[in-house]
Order: structure tokens, then C-alpha cells, then sequence
């Protein structure tokens, strides 16, 4: 909708004047209609107090940034674009543009569909972890960041690549506010789609909880409170029950972040996720892109990934679902060609709060050597990533203090949680108990080049290069 579009809403309660003649145009031969409605992009309209215009033209005149007045606030709630001959080719009411818009109704209804889970064996173990690390979605992304400049500014502090074979591994990027200070601004993202196949409103809670891990070993300012969302949604509309899906989708979204206490401000949608091919259609899964970002306190405190060979030092799971394991929606049952029948979630919003709130204290007590969040692959997946960035060391994985029998769900399962390498345990121990949260040692860093994994009887080795 270009000026029209823009301008317009910033006077939606007052009405406004607009002069013409004082937007940029660069050609004189443009009609007031293709002046007023063009979509020239890297536009944005401000509505400022007239006392600050000398301040902000001398900011844009620092940074170079073009700056136009074009106009002022009326109060008589008409909204004119006028040229300067006189001529107004819009002179309207502002009730015209906003207030008798048509509400839409939607109606759709609920499609059950029925997944499966697949028969798995321990014995095949190697070959589970082999083909998960295969997968795109999990696999190394050098590909993708050795091609391109991951640092422009110079203000980047935390990229993608970690360790000293600077591997693609970082839960979450973060740039300084300045080049001498260091507060800075962490991201992150985080989507599950395969889980929404199973149930869209726990592909939402596991997104954004996905977001949140990957975010929470950054030294946060005001710790959760620090966080802002946004939503980017993608879903096959307009095929029977996908509207029905989309809808429970957002609405278990926006429960989420109100019981979290954070906001999602801001998103985009492409509700037309649907390819014809003759008489057939092909849907995209319905997903939504949860990016998290918040203010840093130290740039310098953001824990790595990788894994560092100290003796006496252990790694913990720390549970943030409160939730049996499940394998539905992971990657593992992807490599079988599987979705399965019970998605992960997070069953309690509170306890995720605490979850947060006791990784923070350890991240600014300086008490976690090297951590990464459980996503895409498993447990399992993550101890491999935190070794792979380095070239010595392994991992001894000892997973009996995990109460629960399947060795397939501890290892593979995608519930949100953290994976932090601690040296003083005791005192992480504690804290995480004044917190009321789930952990267990599951790990110790070893010489050997090797990931060994035990449970009861079963016992295992991996070579890790």
C-alpha cells in the first residue's frame, strides 16, 4: 500500500495532512496515484513531536539516513494528500479507511489423522545415530557458513561457528550495542514442525520453548522478562481442517507466552502453503518460526557449546518440560520413516519459568563451563555436537540416574531441556534443587577421542571423529 498504507495508520486516531511535494520522488513523470500507493521499499514513516524534528534530522543527518517532513496531525480525523497546486487527490474521512471494516468468518472442520510409532531395538543404536546425523535438518551446516560473511560490523559477538574447529553449533547469535561496551542483543530461533503434525498446539509450546533454550545461556538482562518473540506462521489454509489446526496452533501460542509473561509483538504469515500438481495437492507442514531476542548484560558471558576436556567436571540434563520423553515428532522417527503418536510439550508453564529463571543464575554466577540445548536429534545428538567442535576429548555417558527404561527415548527424544558442562556441582546441584528442577548428571569429559554410552547391562562406544 506504500504512503497510503503507512501513513494512514500513523494518523488513525487524529487524521492528518500530507504535502506532496515533500515526499522524495525521483521521477517527475509519477501520477498522484503512483506517488501516493508505490511500494518503494526501505520506507518508514514516524510520528514525532514537532520539538525533537531539529534532534532526529541532525541523528539521520549523522547516519545518512534520509529524513522528510511531510506532514502534520490534524485532530479533525481526515486524512488529505495534497499537491502543490492545491489539488487533493484524497480528501477522506478517516472512518473511510478503518472503522467499518468486515470481520471475517471462518469455518472449518477438526480432521483427526492417525500416526504410528515404529518397533525400534537398542542393538541398532550405531545405525540410529548414524542416519539422524544424516539427516539436513540436523547434519553440519558448514556448508552454508563457510561461504559466507558471518561478521560485518564488527560488532558481532557471538556467531555461528564454536570451538577450535569452529563448527556451525551456536544456540543463539548475539552482536554489542557498541564497540566499547558490553551489553549487546542475543537471538535465536526455534520450530517443530513434525510436532504439529501430531498435535499443532504442542508444535507452538515446542517451538517457542526451542527458542527459549537456545536463548537462556546468554546472560540475559532481566532474565525471561528480557524476551521479545516472533511469530512466523506457515500453513496450508483453506484444505479442510488446516484452518481448524492453525487455529488451536496460535491459541496454544499466545496461552504460552501469556503464562511466560512474554510478548509477541510482531510475525508474518504465508497461509497459502499448498502446491497443485495435475489433480494432486501437496501441503506444507503447518509450522510456525518462533525468533526470540533480548538484551545481553555481558556479551563475554555467553556460553559456548563446546565442549572443554577439564577433569572433575560433569554434564547435566536439565529438564525444562516436566514431561514423560517422547518420540513423537523427532528426528529419529523421521529416519524411519515414521511421525509417531505422542508429541512433546511442556506440561507446566511455571516450572519452565523456574527452568529458565535457575540456568540464568548459573550463566551469571559463571558457573557453567559449556552448554547446548536438546532439540533437533536427541540428547544424544547435542553430546556429540559439544564434542565435535574440539579435537580432544570425549564424553563417558553414564545414563542410569535417568529414571526411565527406554534408552531409545532418553537418547533421542526432542523434550526441551539443556545439556551444561559444571564443575562446582554441588553448588549447581542446590541451586537447581531451590529451583524445584529436574536434573541429572548424565556425562563426564574423558581423554579418549570416544563417546561411550551406558544404561543398566548395555554398554556402547562411539568414535567420535
Amino acid at each position: 500500500g506504500g504512503h497510503l498504507n503507512c501513513l494512514s495508520e500513523l494518523v488513525e486516531k487524529t487524521g492528518g495532512k500530507i504535502e506532496m511535494e515533500k515526499l522524495p520522488v525521483g521521477d517527475p513523470t509519477l501520477s498522484a496515484k503512483e506517488i501516493i500507493g508505490n511500494e518503494s521499499q526501505e520506507r518508514m514513516g514516524l510520528l514525532v513531536p514537532e520539538k525533537d524534528i531539529d534532534r532526529i534530522r541532525q541523528i539521520a543527518e549523522r547516519e545518512r539516513a534520509p529524513f522528510y517532513v511531510v506532514g502534520e496531525t490534524t485532530g479533525d480525523m481526515r486524512l488529505t494528500f495534497q499537491q502543490a497546486d492545491g489539488k487533493m487527490p484524497i480528501d477522506m474521512e478517516m472512518e473511510d479507511f478503518f472503522g467499518k471494516s468486515p470481520k471475517t468468518v471462518m469455518s472449518d472442520a477438526t480432521v483427526e489423522e492417525t500416526y504410528t510409532s515404529p518397533d525400534y531395538d537398542e542393538n541398532n543404536l550405531k545405525t540410529y545415530i548414524e542416519n539422524v546425523l544424516r539427516l539436513e535438518a540436523v547434519a553440519c551446516k558448514d556448508w552454508l557458513t563457510n561461504k559466507v560473511d558471518r561478521s560485518v560490523t564488527g560488532k558481532v559477538a557471538r556467531q555461528q561457528c564454536q570451538g577450535e574447529i569452529q563448527l556451525p553449533l551456536s544456540d543463539c547469535g548475539a552482536v554489542a550495542l557498541d564497540y566499547r561496551g558490553y551489553a549487546g542483543v542475543a537471538t535465536s530461533i526455534g520450530h517443530a514442525p513434525q510436532v504439529a503434525l501430531i498435535d499443532p498446539a504442542a508444535g507452538s509450546v515446542v517451538a517457542i520453548a526451542e527458542a527459549l533454550t537456545n536463548i537462556v545461556l546468554a546472560p540475559l538482562k532481566d532474565g525471561l522478562q528480557s524476551v521479545s518473540l516472533s511469530a512466523n506462521w506457515m500453513w496450508p489454509c483453506r484444505n479442510e481442517g488446516e484452518d481448524a489446526r492453525l487455529y488451536k496452533a496460535v491459541e496454544a501460542c499466545s496461552d504460552f507466552a501469556c503464562d511466560l509473561g512474554i510478548n509477541i509483538p510482531t510475525g508474518k504469515d504465508s497461509l497459502s502453503m499448498t502446491q497443485k500438481y495435475g489433480d494432486d495437492k501437496v501441503f506444507s507442514p503447518g509450522t510456525v518460526i518462533i525468533s526470540a531476542a533480548a538484551e545481553v548484560k555481558n556479551i563475554r558471558k555467553i556460553v559456548s557449546p563446546a565442549l572443554a576436556y577439564i577433569k572433575g567436571t560433569y554434564v547435566y540434563y536439565v529438564d525444562f518440560s516436566f514431561d514423560a520423553l517422547r518420540l513423537g515428532g523427532s528426528a529419529f522417527l523421521q529416519t524411519l520413516g515414521k511421525v509417531g503418536d505422542e508429541a512433546p510439550t511442556v506440561s507446566d508453564s511455571e516450572y519452565f519459568k523456574n527452568a529458565f529463571a535457575a540456568v540464568q543464575e548459573l550463566v551469571n554466577r559463571g558457573l557453567i563451563i559449556a552448554g547446548h540445548d536438546i532439540s533437533a536429534g536427541g540428547m544424544v545428538t547435542a553430546m556429540l555436537e559439544m564434542c565435535f567442535s574440539n579435537p580432544q576429548g570425549g564424553l563417558d555417558a553414564r545414563l542410569d540416574k535417568i529414571r526411565h527404561s527406554d534408552l531409545i527415548k532418553i537418547l533421542f527424544a526432542e523434550n526441551p531441556g539443556v545439556l551444561i558442562q559444571v564443575k562446582h556441582h554441588h553448588l549447581v546441584e542446590k541451586i537447581l534443587n531451590d529451583y524445584g528442577i529436574g536434573f541429572a548428571i548424565v556425562a563426564r569429559p574423558i581423554e579418549e577421542r570416544r563417546l561411550i554410552i551406558e544404561k543398566g547391562e548395555f554398554k556402547q562406544e562411539f568414535d567420535i571423529d
